[in-house]
């Protein structure tokens, strides 16, 4: 699956007026700017938005950058791999035999590059969705401990965010109108901690990692993009959208 999921920008904003005619009616004095001073810019664009960019000097140059919104970057990157991991999946269980062995060998290494990937991607980009969700004032009571919003982000657990601290600000909860999906967001959750955080098990035997792999053979990755979509369009709708020319 190639990408077809529109990028977008932190704070981008449709304006009814334009750059070039404000420009040309105000007189500002040009000076020369200490870059070092400066860690943000603004894009205005013909369509008439402005968008959020940042400043990284390079060998004391200024490179001007749009800022992307990271939960749409993770998602777009999970997004690519998509369709050569079913393909390739599907290769793989066309190799049963122990004959095919090396053909398997090959098909599952490239299988899993990706598969792991997919996996770390969609998942970073529910992370960076829910962190971008919490209203900067919000504060969240966890048993005597007062959490705001930079505590939340950096030690609220994944599912207390999911389960009690978003629908506490936006009043519904995506785990209750939609248990089925959200089954599917905590298996990805469990996949990708299990290759993050690889752990060895011999059980008696050599070596082994096998739990990991049978796991990501048998994971349903479609219906994980599927719903990790509809989890982000449920909390702000149109959020994870389709470039126009391919909708048609």
């Amino acid at each position: 699956m190639k990408s077809s999921s529109k990028k977008k920008y932190v704070n981008d904003i449709k304006i009814d007026w334009s750059y070039d005619d404000l420009m040309s009616e105000i007189n500002i004095p040009q000076r020369k700017l200490d870059y070092k001073d400066y860690d943000q810019a603004y894009y205005f664009t013909e369509d008439k938005r402005i968008i959020q960019g940042f400043l990284y000097l390079h060998e004391g140059k200024p490179l001007v950058i749009p800022e992307p919104e990271p939960s749409i970057l993770y998602f777009i990157n999970a997004e690519r791999n998509l369709g050569n991991i079913i393909i390739i999946r599907t290769k793989l269980f066309d190799s049963i035999g122990i004959d095919k062995a090396v053909e398997a060998d090959h098909l599952f290494m490239e299988f899993f590059l990706l598969a792991t990937n997919f996996v770390i991607n969609l998942f970073s980009s529910l992370e960076a969705f829910n962190n971008s969700l919490i209203p900067n004032e919000f504060k969240f009571r966890d048993g005597k401990r007062l959490m705001d919003k930079d505590t939340i982000q950096r030690h609220a657990r994944f599912d207390i965010k999911i389960k009690k601290i978003i629908p506490q600000f936006s009043e519904k909860s995506f785990v209750l109108d939609y248990s089925k999906k959200y089954d599917l967001i905590e298996d990805l959750k469990s996949l990708r901690d299990s290759v993050i955080h690889t752990k060895n098990f011999s059980k008696n035997w050599a070596a082994s990692y096998r739990e990991i792999y049978r796991n990501y053979l048998a994971f349903d990755f479609e219906n994980a993009y599927n719903y990790t979509k509809d989890y982000m369009n449920y909390y702000k709708p149109e959020w994870i959208e389709r470039y126009e020319s391919e909708n048609n």
